[in-house]
């Protein structure tokens, strides 16, 4: 493991420590599209890391009140940011910031104070002195702070340093600040339907309906059930990343995060506010669904095909060839295929079909009794078969991603915690205590699909049947990892809650996840330093990081504009909402890997906005589901929209 005195490490050096983690692809394959994906989110912290893949792995200090210096300008054009333009080295939330929160720009510029300008007027409406330098290991640049808390009217400014020859991209101050990111982030999983014809009038994305063959998708292996080669109705659901297939274990944690975000922040979400397309059906808003949860029951009722008449549930549809970048949905005519099975798949099924019962009760009781059903179904498999399942056929990685997982334990704490909390049935409790205790005594890492504890956690945490001492434990377990969290985000240059060694596949995501680990333990211990950190994570991927970028499509004037995405570059519509993965020190496509081999950036500078590069400018499902929870936090329902 990388030493955290270096100022920066290389790739070489990452991977000579055995800086690694979970193998998936979330979209292409070597040579065309992803490789092995490591990490995302890191190897499961309870012991439970045997998830893997057969893919292959395809500056100055001084005091002066002028200009940038030279190597703060080096350090800026090394981000593929214009040193000389807004947001070279002033780094801000390019979306903005909301009036009474913590407000922090960091400037990798020689200069000893700055201003907040009224970007219309030119005012100087504050202005104060920077913080002494810091040296940040992982992007390598020397920076300071400019803290500016009291700009609390609501406007568009710039910060500007020294003469104010240096400057900021601009940024919004108000309480609505984030409601059109977060509303484009929400409707971009409706544009992302198989099976669905879409003509969206915002962002004139017209597609479909494409693999209407995935109603009679064949299965890829004969089981109980069915022999090679019958037919299977997969319609539904949510094209994964950047490629067409569709996984279940993405689409579940998705979905979970996505219910989170509802069950703690309700009245942020209401019916018809996301100005949802033409083609998409409005039965469930007219019946006073909120359009949140009506797109969350679309991928729903796909899990639900995926169930077998036992309970398991299969891993994935998709084809056995990974189509061209420009290829439409309508033209990837190939045979669709329903590939694997798994129990770490078959329990967050069951966690996710639980959880979604309990939210969706109030607004059709129906639809949560089948949905309990199934999620009683899916656990019977798992009490049937007690030893990790993860059923991989030669060639089904042919076409689309891996995601291969050995273990299961965290997802099977998940799914008895979520019933037990929906039910309050002791025989979940029991099941807990019996058969997976140790995972009581875990710290559980941020959520990922490689690894559901902190569902788990949480759902025990906040079950009315939960055992009194239990609860007390995992809360405190929660709070002392929150703890070091901010410490560590307080330590960094960047205030990002990634380590140097974790600039891997899906860093942009990881840094939210462990935002909202922080959220769910100001819960549990009221601490405004939680808040702050956790929407440290959102100024992060909102543009206040090492490259000078946001990571969020359509968000910030530095957004990307090339992300590793078949509809996107098929369609030549730039869709808004796509969170993509951000940095990754270990590379892993063409073009990644070359920057790092003649570069060799700090790890948080691996990255390029590139189609090419699959391996940091790819978005996927569950990439941009934490910031639905970080961002559903902060922003009232009336801001929440796009027109």
């Amino acid at each position: 493991m990388a030493d955290d005195s270096e100022r920066w490490v290389s790739r070489r050096a990452l991977l000579a420590a055995g800086v690694s983690g979970v193998t998936a692809v979330a979209g292409c394959p070597s040579g065309s599209g992803s490789t092995a994906a490591p990490g995302d989110g890191g190897a499961a912290a309870d012991g439970d890391e045997g998830a893997t893949s057969t893919e292959p792995p395809s500056g100055g200090d001084g005091g002066g009140d002028g200009p940038a210096t030279d190597a703060a300008a080096t350090e800026a054009a090394e981000s593929g940011v214009d040193p000389g333009g807004p947001g070279g080295a002033v780094l801000v939330d390019q979306v903005g910031y909301r009036p009474g929160d913590a407000k922090t720009a960091v400037v990798r510029a020689d200069a000893a104070t700055f201003s907040v300008v009224d970007a219309e007027s030119g005012e100087t409406v504050a202005s104060g002195d920077l913080s002494e330098p810091t040296d940040d290991d992982a992007s390598g640049d020397t920076v300071r702070h400019a803290a500016f808390d009291g700009v609390t009217e609501p406007g568009t400014y710039r910060l500007t340093v020294g003469d104010g020859a240096v400057a900021s991209h601009e940024f919004d101050v108000g309480a609505s600040v984030y409601g059109r990111t977060l509303a484009e982030i929400c409707r971009r999983y409706t544009l992302r339907r198989a099976n669905t014809r879409i003509d969206d009038s915002v962002t004139g994305l017209e597609y479909g309906p494409g693999h209407p063959q995935d109603r009679e998708a064949r299965t890829y292996f004969a089981d109980e059930f069915h022999d090679e080669g019958d037919r299977i109705d997969a319609r539904g659901g949510w094209y994964d990343a950047g490629d067409y297939g569709k996984y279940v274990t993405p689409g579940a944690v998705t979905v979970a995060q996505l219910l989170l975000a509802y069950e703690r922040n309700p009245d942020t979400f209401q019916s018809e506010q996301l100005a949802l397309p033409e083609g998409v059906s409005t039965a469930d808003r007219e019946a006073g669904l909120p359009d949140l949860l009506a797109e969350a029951k679309f991928e729903l009722e796909w899990l639900e095909r995926m169930q077998r008449p036992d309970g398991a549930a299969y891993h994935k549809v998709a084809g056995q060839s990974w189509p061209a970048m420009d290829t439409r949905p309508t033209e990837d005519t190939q045979p669709r295929y329903v590939f694997g099975l798994s129990t770490y798949g078959t329990g967050m099924v069951a966690g996710v079909m639980a959880m979604a019962a309990r939210v969706y009760r109030e607004f059709d009781a129906d639809f949560a009794d089948r949905l309990l059903a199934n999620a009683r179904d899916a656990f019977a498999f798992l009490e049937s078969n007690p030893d990790p399942i993860f059923r991989r056929d030669d060639g089904q990685n042919d076409g689309s991603g891996g995601y291969a997982k050995e273990t299961d334990r965290t997802e099977r704490f998940w799914a008895a915690a979520e019933l037990l909390k929906t039910t309050d049935e002791s025989r979940f409790a029991d099941y807990l205590e019996t058969q997976v205790a140790p995972q009581f005594e875990a710290t559980p890492p941020a959520v990922s699909w490689v690894n559901t504890l902190l569902l788990g956690h949480w759902a025990y945490y906040t079950a009315e049947a939960a055992d009194p001492d239990r609860r007390s434990a995992v809360g405190e377990r929660l709070v002392a990892e929150a703890d070091r969290l901010v410490e560590h985000v307080r330590s960094e240059g960047y205030r990002v809650a990634l380590s140097t060694d974790q600039y891997y596949w899906a860093s942009a995501k990881l840094a939210v996840a462990q935002g909202c680990t922080l959220l769910l333990a100001n819960d549990v211990e009221a601490r405004e330093a939680y808040v702050d950190a956790a929407l440290d994570q959102v100024h992060y991927v909102l543009g206040r990081a090492p490259t000078g970028r946001s990571y969020v499509t359509g968000s910030g004037e530095a957004a990307p504009e090339n992300p590793h995405s078949r509809t996107v570059e098929s369609t030549g519509v730039d869709v808004p909402g796509n969170l993509v993965g951000g940095p990754n020190a270990e590379g892993g496509d063409p073009a990644l890997d070359e920057l790092i081999e003649t570069e060799d950036p700090p790890p948080a500078k691996c990255y390029l906005d590139e189609t090419a590069s699959y391996a940091s400018n790819e978005p996927a499902i569950d990439y941009a589901a934490p910031l639905v929870v970080a961002l559903a936090e902060v922003t009232p329902a009336s801001a929440v929209g796009v027109r």
